[in-house]
């Protein structure tokens, strides 16, 4: 069976890797093909959440027989394509992530897939001038209970007629595209190749799998709704801040209520800050929350990550997070005990690679870390100024921020992708699982998939300053 790339993509440091050992993690999911792309890995499960939107209320409509002229304007809500261009309640019909004073959110719409695989019609989406932190977010609309597809962009094409991601080649891309069950994520400029540009940028989905969704009883290919968030552009010398909401389920690693105040925070976010400031970016405002009670309780070990659907425990515990802040724009930090997949420690952290903030509740949003407990207390029992815990656990927060801003590993465990960063190093060791032990130079950059260092690229550096969450 081939290695899988999900958890991978989503951002994973081996959990046993930063406290003392190294521990191979095995991972099943979609595979590449040469020829043919991508392919799901039936076998395998990936570590990939559902959709954000509300389902219940996305579902394609019978076709309409209209007589005399379109509607004026599409009305929202009564599944029908009054203005007969094809799709059915776009222009602002859809949920919008909470948005920043600076931030804009554009309805891209829906297009429907004309066939199982391969591209959907092409949306175009006018960037405005002078922003150049955007993002793009497709998601699909199935019936509700229905397991969602595969969906990932096929196409981008910048307003200068470059195209950023090749039909079949989104993992190889210069603009890679992180796949997803049921939804995607575009950053624009997820390489140093890729200039962020006012204008018309076309974008299209497509969905992989071997049955057709169904709408009212029917099969139909399948339609995916795109949407499209933006921020000025930062100035060159100026800082981008980044917001978080940290969450503590069940007082992992202690209650948020103790930890906002105590030394061990203070270590992990000047660990984070000093890591972050060569690329100009630091943390802003830090809001504490405690997931508590019995929701507290089962969430504080997830040990179900690795499913595709509503039982997915991670999916769950930002669901419960986002109720504790509901209309924030920053993303989610969940701090657990342990990331388990069938009962086996999975990662010590996971986030969406090239996150979009504001909207709460979903993966798109959001980070996770573990604290392995009997670790921890040996940490508490440290002096107060030992720098263990910023060392340790500040190091993969950081890391799993550079996932959310849209960088890659600089190298994969299996050594099949690399980052398209161009001033990122390279790991050509033929070994089986590339440790920071087998490739000591590369182990030495925050982004390698077992960082052992905390060096960003100049390359880095701009990719991740891309990223719509990033503020001035």
């Amino acid at each position: 069976m081939k290695r899988g790339m999900a958890l991978q993509q989503i951002g994973i440091i081996g959990i046993l890797a930063l406290l003392g050992a190294c521990h191979r993690v095995q991972e099943d999911g979609p595979a590449l093909d040469a020829d043919a792309g991508f392919k799901p890995d039936t076998a395998g499960e990936l570590v990939i959440d559902v959709p954000f939107f509300d389902l219940t209320k996305e579902i394609k409509a019978e076709t309409e027989v209209h007589d005399g002229p379109p509607a004026a304007k599409e009305a929202c809500g009564n599944q029908i394509d009054d203005d007969l261009d094809g799709y059915i309640d776009e222009e602002g019909c859809y949920p919008a992530p909470n948005l920043r004073a600076d931030q804009q959110w554009t309805d891209l719409g829906i297009v429907e897939l004309q066939a199982l695989l391969g591209p959907a019609p092409t949306r175009t989406y006018n960037a405005p001038t002078k922003n150049a932190g955007m993002a793009i977010l497709m998601t699909e609309l199935p019936d509700p209970g229905q397991l969602g597809a595969y969906v990932w962009a096929e196409s981008l094409v910048s307003p200068s007629g470059v195209e950023c991601i090749s039909p079949g080649a989104w993992a190889t891309s210069f603009n890679r595209a992180f796949v997803g069950i049921g939804y995607a994520t575009v950053q624009l400029g997820m390489a140093p190749q890729v200039s962020v540009l006012p204008g018309p940028w076309k974008v299209g989905a497509t969905r992989a799998t071997e049955l057709p969704m169904k709408y009212s009883g029917k099969p139909l290919p399948g339609w995916v709704h795109l949407g499209a968030l933006a921020r000025p552009e930062l100035p060159p010398n100026g800082k981008g801040v980044l917001d978080l909401d940290v969450f503590c389920a069940g007082g992992a690693p202690m209650p948020c209520a103790q930890l906002a105040t105590s030394p061990q925070w203070q270590q992990m976010a000047a660990r984070i800050n000093a890591i972050w400031k060569a690329a100009n970016v630091e943390l802003g405002q830090v809001e504490f929350f405690d997931i508590g009670g019995e929701e507290g309780t089962k969430f504080k070990v997830l040990d179900n990550v690795g499913s595709n659907g509503e039982d997915n425990e991670l999916t769950q515990v930002y669901k419960v997070a986002a109720k504790l802040r509901p209309k924030s724009t920053r993303p989610a930090l969940v701090l657990v005990s342990s990331l388990n997949h069938k009962g086996v420690p999975v990662a010590t952290g996971l986030s969406q690679l090239a996150g979009i903030a504001g909207m709460a509740g979903a993966r798109v949003n959001g980070m996770a870390v573990a604290f392995n407990e009997a670790d921890f207390a040996k940490a508490l029992a440290l002096p107060a100024d030992s720098p263990y815990v910023g060392e340790v656990w500040g190091l993969v927060i950081a890391h799993e921020i550079g996932h959310f801003l849209g960088l890659w590993h600089t190298d994969e465990a299996d050594g099949a992708l690399h980052d398209l960063v161009d001033d990122t190093p390279t790991c050509t060791k033929k070994v089986d699982v590339l440790t920071a032990e087998e490739c000591p130079v590369q182990s030495k950059y925050l982004m390698f998939w077992q960082p052992k260092g905390a060096t960003l690229t100049a390359g880095q550096t701009k990719v991740a300053r891309n990223n719509p969450a990033l503020r001035p």
